[in-house]
Formats: structure tokens, C-alpha cells, sequence
């Protein structure tokens, strides 16, 4: 056989589906690689590529209109360089969304449900790894926010969304019963010891749609209450280290107390009222308070997270209007895959608390895990329609 045919060969057995799942390695594994984003770069511009073939005049309108407000606003800001990375570092997340949700669509009777099946081996062997990396982190003293497995230094949010996908596969994909109830009390206790207290809020939404969509409404309260009932039981003989830091952590959403940066607060919720302040209804300018790609921006406030969260990162540089803009985008998007209200819904409440809960459109790694959680959640919901067909 030739260099050529070798070379072809080689080509023609690379699939969409194989370059996604390397992605998905090189994200789960990068600890603190710094050049992790140039990967996922690539795939965002095959996903853009892909995208303006497939895309339907309305989502381009929406788009284009989008884009072009949020041009507008770097034109009132000023012309700077780190507004222009601003828009991409927000925007091309839609792209890679667009590309996993089509091709579940498109593939679903095919090498989607193979590939969904196969891919679940491979995250459970990850899981294992994580679950022994993070006990380990755990018990040598490591800094809570680095207890997260192979994700790195301050990465235990990316943990926690591992979590989320995994036991998504399990609910849907696999439907292991003791598999998934002893996955579901080793992330309970992971999630604790790397304090990721926003985490318990996301699962008890995902179990909500789980029993509410497999057994109905009333199951869904009683398995609710039950379930909270037993979290109540559990909390009370360990003498409430389960309940209070969530709550204490949910709190912080209402901390606001006056807005002084000499008096500096790092509550979410202070760091909303700072954004607001500092955005107002039409933001300071996109890029002014980031750090992106190696650029400041103009007015970045050293020591202040404004970055704590998409939310808050948004409201700062867009303003009122410009974050309400991106939530559309992206529901708009979600809308065009996730047609029936019921499922829309549960979709956009799990990307909006994301927004709230974590920085998830500046962190390639959150937004590939949660734009994952939603494949496998396009993948249930077909393979339903394709039964019922």
C-alpha cells in the first residue's frame, strides 16, 4: 500500500464523532495546559464552517442580529482589540452546540446511538480515575477549589459538571439502576469535599426532569420528598454539614451590602450589584473588565472576580440589554433542538443556573461538558421519537 492510499485511508476514517471525543480527552485530562483553548478554537471554527452550511434563515437572522448588536457596542465603547475577542470568547460557543445537536439529529438512528453507547465506557473509566484522584486530593490537604481530579488548579466547578454528564448518561443512555445510585452518592461526597456547593442545586433540577419525564408529575413530588427528606435525615445526624454551606452558598445570591471597592465583598451577590452598577443598561464595553487570550481589558479591576460568573461578566461589559441579547441567543438556539416546552424548559434552566452558578461561556471546558450534557439529552429524546415512530 502507498504513502497515499496510507494517507487516505487514514482521512476517510476520521470521523466527526471520533475529533469530538479527542476533544473531550484533551479538555478531561488538561490540568493546567494554558494552550487548552486552541484546541477547542479549531473545533469552534469546523463548527462555525458546518453551521453556515446547515443553518435555516431564521437562526442566521438571529445571528447576524446578535452579532451586530453587540458590534455596535464595541464601536460606542472605543475600538479596542480585546472587544472583538470578547464577542468570539461569548459567541463561539453556539457554533459547537449547533454542530453536536445537528449531527444527534441527523445520525440518530446510525453511528450516534453506536457512538453514545461506546462513549459511556469511556466515561465511566474516567469517573473511576477521578473519584480516586479527588479522595487522594482530599485527604493529602489539597486547597478546596483544587480538589477536581485531572482538571487543574481551581477547577472543581469543571469536576462537578463531569459529574452532572456522567450521571446524565446513566439516567438516560445506560439506565443502571445501582450504577447510578452509587455514582450519584460518590458525587455527593466529592462535590462536598471540593465544597462545590452549587453543584446539589443542578442535580436535585436533574433528578426533578428525570422522575418528572419517566414516571410523571406526582412521582416527581414524592420521589422529591422523599428524597429531600432523607437529605434532612442524613443532615441532622451529621449535625448539619450537609444543608448549611449549600444554603450559606445560595445566600450569597441576596448578600449585596453597599457597593465600595474599598470594602470589597466576593459574594455573588455583591459582585451582581457591582456589575450592574458598573454595566447599567448598556454595559462599560465588551472586553473592559476580561482577561482574554493574554489581553486586559481597559477598566479590569484587579483583585475583583467580575468574572465570577457569565452572569456577572456580562452584565458588566454588555449591560442589561447586552446580557439579555446573549440568554436569547443561546435559548433561541436551544429552541431549534429542544422543541417541546417541557424539555426546553428543563434545558434552559440547567444553562441558566449554569450562567448564574459559574463562568461557563469564559471556560471551554464547563461550557464542552454542559453543550455534552445536552447531546445526551438530544439522544434520549429522539430515540423516543424514533420508538414511537
Amino acid at each position: 500500500m502507498s504513502s497515499k492510499e496510507i494517507n487516505t485511508t487514514f482521512i476517510s476514517n476520521i470521523t466527526i464523532e471520533k475529533a469530538i471525543a479527542f476533544i473531550f480527552l484533551i479538555i478531561v485530562f488538561s490540568w493546567d495546559f494554558h494552550f487548552l483553548w486552541l484546541f477547542y478554537d479549531l473545533l469552534v471554527l469546523f463548527s462555525m464552517y458546518f453551521c453556515l452550511k446547515h443553518i435555516n434563515a431564521s437562526l442566521g437572522f438571529v445571528l447576524l442580529l446578535a452579532l451586530s448588536f453587540f458590534i455596535c457596542l464595541t464601536i460606542i465603547s472605543g475600538p479596542h482589540l480585546i472587544s472583538i475577542f470578547s464577542i468570539w470568547d461569548n459567541i463561539k460557543h453556539v457554533f459547537v452546540l449547533f454542530l453536536l445537536l445537528f449531527i444527534v439529529e441527523r445520525h440518530i438512528r446510525g453511528r450516534i446511538s453506536d457512538f453514545a453507547n461506546g462513549f459511556g465506557f469511556m466515561l465511566g473509566a474516567i469517573f473511576i480515575l477521578q473519584s480516586a484522584l479527588v479522595f487522594y486530593q482530599s485527604i493529602s490537604g489539597y486547597f478546596k477549589d483544587d480538589i477536581s481530579g485531572t482538571f487543574g488548579t481551581a477547577s472543581g466547578h469543571t469536576f462537578a459538571y463531569y459529574c452532572l454528564l456522567y450521571l446524565t448518561y446513566l439516567f438516560y443512555i445506560k439506565r443502571s439502576y445501582l450504577l447510578t445510585f452509587c455514582v450519584v452518592i460518590l458525587s455527593l461526597i466529592m462535590n462536598y469535599l471540593a465544597e462545590n456547593m452549587g453543584y446539589y442545586p443542578l442535580l436535585i433540577l436533574l433528578l426533578s426532569y428525570n422522575w418528572m419525564t419517566l414516571k410523571g408529575l406526582k412521582y416527581m413530588i414524592l420521589y422529591g420528598t422523599g428524597f429531600l427528606l432523607g437529605i434532612i435525615i442524613i443532615d441532622n445526624i451529621l449535625g448539619g454539614v450537609l444543608i448549611q454551606p449549600v444554603l450559606y452558598r445560595f445566600s450569597e445570591f441576596f448578600l449585596v451590602g453597599s457597593i465600595d471597592l474599598d470594602n470589597l465583598n466576593q459574594s455573588r451577590g455583591y459582585m451582581t450589584a457591582l456589575a450592574l452598577s458598573l454595566g447599567g443598561w448598556w454595559g462599560a464595553g465588551p472586553g473592559c473588565y476580561s482577561d482574554i487570550y493574554s489581553l486586559m481589558g481597559w477598566k479590569y479591576l484587579e483583585g475583583i472576580q467580575l468574572n465570577i460568573s457569565s452572569v456577572t461578566n456580562l452584565l458588566a461589559e454588555y449591560g442589561v440589554v447586552g446580557i439579555i441579547m446573549w440568554i436569547s441567543l443561546y435559548l433561541i438556539f436551544i429552541k431549534r433542538f429542544f422543541t417541546k416546552n417541557k424539555d426546553f424548559l428543563f434545558i434552559s434552566a440547567m444553562f441558566v443556573s449554569s450562567m448564574l452558578y459559574n463562568k461557563v461561556l469564559n471556560d471551554e471546558r464547563v461550557i464542552f461538558l454542559l453543550i455534552f450534557f445536552m447531546m445526551f439529552m438530544k439522544v434520549y429524546m429522539d430515540r423516543k421519537v424514533c420508538q414511537n415512530d
